[in-house]
Parts: C-alpha cells; structure tokens; sequence
C-alpha cells in the first residue's frame, strides 16, 4: 500500500466498540463505483446468473481497491491490528427491483468460530465484516440496515431503531461480525449491489492500533457500559479494570441466568472486575448442565478476570464431562495471552477424544501461544492427522496467528494446500505467507500457480492478419 493508512480516532474506536459499525466515505476517481457495478454485473452474466461467492475477488479485482484504500485499510487496522486477515468467505448480496426486507439475524458462525454450546459468541473483536455499495443507496432501496448496540447480545430478537447503511456509492460500512443486520426492502427499479468481505485478527492487541491520545472513556448508565470497557481495555492491551461495588457476588451471580440478557452481562462483566473473590461463583455457573443462560454468561465474566482465573480454568478443562471440558477450553482461548500459561495443558488437550474438545484446543493456542514456537508441533500434527474438518480449520487458522513461530509446520502447512476442507486450504496458503521465509513462500507459491483461475479459459489471443503490400 503506498499510501499511509488513516488510522480511527478515539471517538471513533469507541463508537465502534459501543454501536458495533462505523460508516467511511473513501474518495475513489470518478467512474470507479460504476465501473465495479459493472464488473459484478459481468461475473453474473459469465455464471449464468450464479452468484461468484467467494470467487468474487478475482473476478471483479477493483474490489481489492476499496479494502486497500489508506482510509479503509487504516480503520480495518485500527480494530483488527495491522496483520489482520482478508478472511475467504465474501458474497454479492444482490436486491432486485421490488424485493421485499428480510427478518434481522446475526451471520453464521460457519465462516468465522463456532459457539461453544451453540450459542456463547466472543466478545472480543477478532471477527469483522465490510460491506461496500458501488452505487448511491438511498432508503427506498434496502441497504442493510443495523440494529446499534446489538453485538454483545445473544438474542435475535432485541429493542433498537434500525439504522439504515445508505449513502452514496463508495460507502463501505464495517461491522461487528455479531451485530444484528438484515436487508431492507427494494422499492426502486434499480438494482442494489452490495459486497461483503470478512475480516479476522491474527494477532492478539498488546497495544493500541489506532490514533491514540487519551484512554479516557466516555461513560453512561447503560446496563451494557461493563462491557464496553472491557472490550475498550482490550483493544488497549490492558488488563481490565478492578472494581467493588456494593453488590455482593452472590446477588450478582443469581443474575447471570436474568430474563434481561443486558443485565445479566451487567452482572457478569461486574463479577468479573471483582477478580479472585468472584473465580469460584463464575466456575460453578460454567459447568451449571441445566441452564443454557448461566455458563454462556459466566464464561464472559471469567474472561474479565482474566488470568488468575486460568489455575481454576484449566482445573475444569480435565472435567469427565466433554461438554464442560468445552466450554472451560473456549474461554481460555478468549483470554488470549492473558492465558498463555494455559499452553501446555492445552497442547495435552489436543490428544481428547471429543471433537468439540479438540477443535476448541485447536483455536485457542492460536491466541494463548502466539509469542512461542511451541503449540507449532503439535498443530501440525493435528493438522496432518486429525479426521475432523472443524479441528483440522482451527489447527491451520492457528498456526497463522502464531506467524514466524510456526516455521517448524511448513511441510504440514504445504500438504495441507490439498486438502478436502478449502478453509484448511486457505488458512495454510496465510500460514506460510505470515511465516514468510523463502521455503514457506516457495510452497505457497507451487501451489497457487496451479491454482490460478484464467477468466479466459477457453479464449484464445489472435494473431492479426499481416496486411499484404500492394
């Protein structure tokens, strides 16, 4: 990029981190918009009308231009860190004439992590998605609309105004990978392009990414306000703040299974920042098999403590029940480095006989090792050998966080270019790219030439006919 990139303000990483998006207005040339416009229309048409999925960035390359530009790159480096990743999964979602609105949902998890016990979704911000209009989009067209403040919640069903993500072309709108969305009906007789790319962290922030000058927050009475500076520390890389109000823990932990989901985080985000003293309530909720509520949030306030809540962690990590091993393992893994002393154990781990449980172990040392060469081995391994898609995906998602550290797994990461699971494929083309050495790159490259998707396949450049002297 030769441009430097425009890095978010306070103001607006704490925006982000409270409403989950943040709209951009990117200045393009004149006639970019509408040449991409174009460009979407003609892969359409080269599929039979089939939308290109996740083939849509090398068949309309200009898209590459708008994830590049200074101010674009800069927010996606503001929130994600510099070495964040253009993930595989991207789609057209295309809004014919007339189209009605669909129902507001949160996005699979089938692209990004999965829930432990379907439905506990990190905090964190280590997933993000962009969406990019190549044409004006007023509200009678449908843009997506956003439910703001609706990330950090489970429920799909929340109070909130819609927030239209109109504009004119060449707005890109980045939000919270779990924030409420849906599209909104099309009455014009236009049709709406919209992109949308996914974005992930690969490193874990031990600092601020963004302009930074003052750590103050700007605080309210919302009953979410514990998360939120949490989740502003974090991006810090700081560890949360302590605090002890007057409500007892034991008020506090018959809240984590409220009716009202936002106070029941408010309630768990506040054991949390009571440290040690609240370890032993959140533990006993987290293996709690009869309420889905109770472990779901307690997990949350576990991460808030943060590592002296990994000795009693890692203690429920070796549970008979493979269930409770699950989640004890998942939020280690949201600890990140704060649970590095947690790798070992979890190298251990990778040898369960649970599926959940491996994959679980496979995603975390990715964020708790990420500053050693040892969970690098035994990913590869895994990698190399486990049957299961789902831990083989996180085994090479992790050994690209861990970077440079995993120069030991370059043979498995070069084999794992052929295997079944195009997610392996993907995350092991990053993983030796990240690693970066001329050995890494040469295998990577090997196999991306085979790889290469001529858009002419079957065309043929003609000669012309020499003109015959007179």
């Amino acid at each position: 990029m030769a441009d430097k990139p425009v890095l978010l303000t306070d103001a607006q990483m704490q925006q982000f981190i409270r409403d989950g998006y943040l709209m951009l207005q990117p200045d393009f040339p004149e006639g970019f918009h509408a040449k991409v416009y174009k460009r979407i229309d003609e892969a359409f048409a080269k599929t039979g009308g089939k939308n290109p999925g996740n083939n849509l960035l090398p068949a309309v390359p200009e898209l590459q231009d708008v994830w590049d530009h200074p101010v674009v790159h800069g927010a996606f480096s503001s929130i994600l860190g510099p070495d964040y990743y253009l993930h595989l999964h991207r789609h057209v979602h295309e809004s014919h004439p007339g189209s009605a609105a669909r129902g507001m949902h949160k996005d699979s998890l089938h692209n990004s992590r999965f829930c432990a016990d379907h439905n506990r979704r990190h905090h964190h911000c280590r997933w993000m998605m962009a969406m990019y209009y190549p044409q004006d989009t007023p509200d009678e067209m449908g843009p997506t609309s956003v439910i703001p403040k609706s990330q950090y919640i489970t429920a799909r069903q929340q109070e909130g105004e819609p927030l239209f993500s109109s504009g004119p072309a060449g707005t890109v709108v980045l939000i919270h990978y779990d924030i409420l969305h849906k599209k909104e009906a099309n009455d014009t007789d236009i049709t709406r392009h919209m992109v949308k790319f996914l974005f992930t962290r690969m490193s874990e922030p031990t600092e601020p990414t963004w302009d930074h000058e003052d750590e103050t927050w700007v605080a309210s009475d919302d009953p979410q306000e514990p998360i939120w500076q949490a989740m502003w520390h974090w991006h810090l890389g700081k560890a949360p703040e302590r605090s002890a109000n007057g409500t007892s823990v034991e008020t506090l932990t018959g809240r984590l299974s409220h009716a009202d989901e936002a106070l029941a985080l408010n309630a768990s985000y506040t054991l949390g920042a009571r440290g040690e003293r609240a370890i032993p309530a959140l533990i006993d909720a987290l293996g709690d098999t009869e309420n889905v509520d109770r472990p779901r949030n307690a997990g949350y306030g576990l991460a808030a403590v943060g590592e002296k809540a990994v000795p009693a962690l890692l203690k429920l990590s070796r549970d008979p029940n493979a269930q409770i091993r699950a989640r004890a393992i998942d939020v280690l893994g949201d600890l990140g480095l704060r649970a590095k002393a947690a790798a070992p154990d979890l190298i251990a781990l990778l040898q369960d006989p649970d599926e959940d449980v491996r994959a679980r172990v496979a995603e975390s040392l990715g964020t708790v090792s990420q500053n050693t060469a040892d969970a690098a081995r035994p990913l590869a391994d895994i990698l190399s050998t486990d049957e299961s898609d789902f831990v083989r995906r996180n085994a090479a998602l992790s050994l690209a966080r861990l970077g440079n550290q995993a120069q030991s797994a370059i043979p498995e990461l070069a084999d794992a270019l052929r295997d079944g699971n195009h997610y392996v494929r993907g995350f092991a083309v990053r993983g030796l790219y990240r690693i970066g050495t001329p050995e890494a790159l040469r295998a990577a490259m090997q196999r991306l030439q085979t790889l290469r998707w001529d858009s002419e396949s079957k065309g043929q450049v003609q000669r012309p006919t020499p003109i015959k002297a007179a």
